[in-house]
């Protein structure tokens, strides 16, 4: 993932002192996160939680112009960002689930789909009929839980996923 809490769920219970005292966790270009250091009582429900973020300087400017550029504080900017990336990280580790779940012949069939290829071009590429054509990309579809092939193309061109791009048609 592209930033690092600084603890897991199993530690929370450490003394609130060491977590305000112990470095932050490099984080990379992104700089890192450290865990709250107050810690709500454990019955109360979570709504949200605060993270003091420290990031390069570099990145700082650049979060100050944008939030400056869109009228809203740099916090809400970098919680709406933070929200965007894992709502795409989730996205790409199902995706990554589903690609996994395909059998070979499912992925050969995807391949020829997200390329753009006809039911009737994936068919004869295979040898096979186009109603076991039609019955490989329902399945690949349920597997991603998208209704059709150009769907199945936006989300794998979406999460960076080109595998089918190696050949040129």
């Amino acid at each position: 993932m592209w930033f690092e809490r600084r603890s897991r769920s199993s530690r929370r219970e450490r003394n609130c002192e060491e977590q305000a005292s112990a470095p932050p966790r490099q984080g990379g270009v992104f700089g890192s996160l450290r865990q709250p250091t107050k810690q709500p009582p454990k019955n109360a429900a979570i709504s949200s939680r605060r993270w003091t973020v420290e990031v390069s300087a570099e990145l700082s400017t650049r979060l100050r112009r944008a939030a400056r550029a869109r009228a809203r504080p740099p916090e809400m900017l970098v919680n709406d960002l933070l929200e965007r990336g894992l709502e795409q990280e989730t996205l790409r580790v199902h995706a990554e689930h589903a690609l996994a779940s395909l059998t070979p012949r499912e992925q050969e069939v995807t391949w020829l789909a997200a390329r753009g290829q006809t039911n009737r071009q994936i068919a004869d590429a295979l040898v096979i009929s186009s109603e076991t054509v039609k019955s490989h990309i329902h399945n690949v579809l349920i597997k991603f839980g998208l209704r059709s092939k150009s769907d199945l193309r936006l989300l794998l061109l979406d999460l960076g996923i080109r595998w089918w791009q190696d050949d040129t048609t």
